[in-house]
């Protein structure tokens, strides 16, 4: 059957019934002698060697097939005996696909699933993932009731309700050890997989306190001499920055990331380097470090990328964020080039909300407020409404329509997109600076760009923009000294920060009357002209103010009551009902009820469903 010396015959039939399989395997498969026997079949020609993964496989895949279909029909027995003597060591070591295709082969569902509660965080990030789901497909789930590593699988497949199978991790230091010291970081990788399935879902909350629950296990996971019993630490904490990322906690986020660098050199997969430099990249360019940023990306390059790996794609498209977040501050030629390359943010991706950030500013730097309105507006069409209303996507969202909304000259409506939205590293405040700002209410803007000054955990960004807020006042204002100062400072951090497109928030006009005292200003605003880039924001805006008593007259007319009915509801005359809206038509510029409830909503005073 084989045209093979017959020193070479049984290693030869070994790999052509089980596939590639590691040099370091062959004496257990086959005793004493097999690894000796496979070099030379190596150098006989018979079989080749994958240099990627020290694993051996037959020349001839036409050859192997025809072998393996030979063997399995004369020879049924040893072929079995083969298949889970492999499936038995690899559930063991986890190597190549930890004996899942050897399991499958002879049908055997308890193998399968306890290769799959063992191995399914490394199958999943191999090129066994598509086997290693279909296999999960067919299990019976009463097969998972003692294992939790496949009940979270069946879980995150829509088998099983999400949170049917508890998540235990020891709680305390002590027992976190002792349980490390039995099993290794198996439970650290179970975990990994209920913590992304409610991130998947929008359940930021359960998905950080998985993360707070397995601090004392990974902890226990650091000490370098446990080898490769914890060799998921650094891709845990990357995936626990992730987490912590779309939750909205950027601080938390920046940690997990640079622990997850700590411990590169034990990345299991290949691109946890990789994938977490460019976390670390992103994070600091959106702070607004950018010297930090190119640095990150230039470990990024150095790092190993796996392309052969699907969640490669994942981890380029992070390095393409950075890089058109980069083209955009830095008013590059090459920044439509960048961001037509990211992901559009309608689709479903964990970096939507960074994606879409990012396409907003640059359609408000281009002048384009259209489209920045339409993309918004698409993107929460297209995105699950848990993912838009949690983490994250809370606090950014309002702020872009904010953005938006101040770009078009509508203040009301960008002080209302900013009313109870979380404070994202001092953005928040800023916009509400430079809103108050543009509708000439200086000093106010003033105490609100300077509390983001004196804010330790205001981002770099942020603070830098609050300066330029605090420039145009003061200037305003009559505090050319203060204007001055502010100025040079805000100059200065936008030179660090390599964002002459900071300058564009605030009025050209004050900047063009400080030019001469403030050095670097002409240089930056130079950029600004041979990019063709104008005031982002109008050089000012009407903010509408109105009374309580007018605020709930407005509520009243937008629900379709006659004024003798609001009247009475609020136990005043007509006559005093007549006196608001006339009040109420004179503010708004509006010559009728409908006119009024229409222009209110226009202006953020209403709710546009009301």
């Amino acid at each position: 059957m084989l045209d093979v010396d017959p020193a070479h015959h049984d290693v030869v039939e070994i790999i052509a019934v089980l596939g590639p399989t590691e040099i370091a395997e062959l004496d257990d498969l086959g005793g004493p002698g097999t690894t000796t026997a496979a070099q030379d079949a190596i150098d006989a020609g018979h079989l080749a060697l994958r240099a990627e993964d020290a694993a051996v496989t037959l020349a001839s895949g036409v050859r192997a097939a025809r072998v393996c279909d030979a063997l399995r029909r004369d020879q049924p027995d040893r072929v079995a005996q083969l298949l889970r003597r492999q499936a038995d060591l690899r559930l063991v070591s986890g190597r190549l696909d930890a004996g899942l295709t050897a399991a499958r082969t002879l049908g055997d569902l308890e193998r399968t699933a306890r290769i799959i509660d063992r191995w399914g965080v490394d199958l999943a990030h191999g090129p066994y993932a598509a086997a290693m789901y279909a296999a999960t497909l067919d299990l019976p789930v009463e097969l998972a009731a003692d294992l939790p590593g496949l009940a979270f699988r069946l879980e995150d497949i829509g088998r099983l309700p999400v949170g049917t199978t508890p998540v235990r991790l020891p709680p305390t230091a002590d027992e976190a050890e002792a349980e490390f010291a039995r099993n290794g970081d198996i439970r650290l990788r179970q975990a990994l997989l209920p913590l992304v399935t409610r991130r998947r879902l929008g359940r930021f909350e359960e998905a950080m306190e998985i993360v707070r629950a397995a601090a004392p296990l990974a902890e226990a996971s650091v000490y370098p001499w446990y080898g490769d019993r914890g060799r998921i630490l650094p891709y845990w904490h990357l995936q626990a920055g992730i987490t912590a990322q779309v939750a909205g906690d950027l601080t938390a986020a920046r940690t997990s990331f640079l622990t997850a660098w700590t411990h590169r050199e034990r990345d299991p997969y290949g691109f946890v380097a990789r994938g977490t430099a460019g976390k670390l990249a992103l994070v600091e360019a959106l702070r607004g470090a950018y010297a930090a940023s190119v640095g990150w990306l230039d470990e990024a390059a150095r790092a190993g990328r796996r392309p052969d790996l699907w969640v490669d794609g994942f981890v380029e498209s992070n390095l393409t964020a950075v890089r058109a977040l980069h083209a955009i501050d830095g008013l590059d030629r090459e920044a439509d080039q960048h961001v037509r390359a990211m992901p559009h943010p309608s689709q479903r991706g964990e970096q939507w909300v960074v994606h879409l950030w990012i396409q907003v500013r640059h359609a408000l730097t281009r002048g384009d407020t259209a489209y920045a309105r339409r993309i918004v507006e698409d993107t929460m069409a297209a995105q699950r409404t848990a993912l838009t209303r949690a983490g994250l996507a809370a606090a950014v969202v309002p702020l872009l329509w904010s953005d938006v909304h101040l770009a078009t000259g509508q203040a009301n409506r960008a002080l209302a997109a900013l009313g109870g939205v979380p404070d994202l590293a001092g953005t928040g405040r800023v916009l509400r600076a430079r809103t108050l700002l543009l509708t000439g209410e200086h000093e106010a803007a003033l105490t609100a760009a300077e509390t983001v000054v004196q804010d330790s955990t205001a981002s770099r960004r942020s603070v830098t923009e609050a300066l330029l807020v605090i420039a145009a006042a003061r200037h305003a204002t009559g505090d050319r000294p203060g204007a001055v100062e502010a100025a040079q400072r805000g100059v200065a951090r936008a030179q660090e920060q390599n964002a002459p497109r900071a300058l564009a928030t605030v009025p050209r006009t004050t900047l063009d009357d400080l030019v001469t005292e403030v050095p670097g200003l002409a240089d930056l605003l130079d950029v600004l002209d041979r990019r063709g880039i104008t005031d982002i924001y109008p050089k000012s805006v009407d903010l509408v103010s109105v009374t309580r008593r007018e605020r709930d007259l407005l509520e009243d007319l937008a629900s379709g009551l006659s004024l003798p009915e609001i009247a009475k509801a609020n136990f005043v005359s007509v006559n005093t009902v007549k006196t608001h809206l006339a009040s109420l038509r004179r503010k708004l510029d509006a010559r009728s009820r409908d006119a009024v409830v229409l222009r209110a909503q226009l202006l953020g005073l209403l709710d546009p469903t009301d």
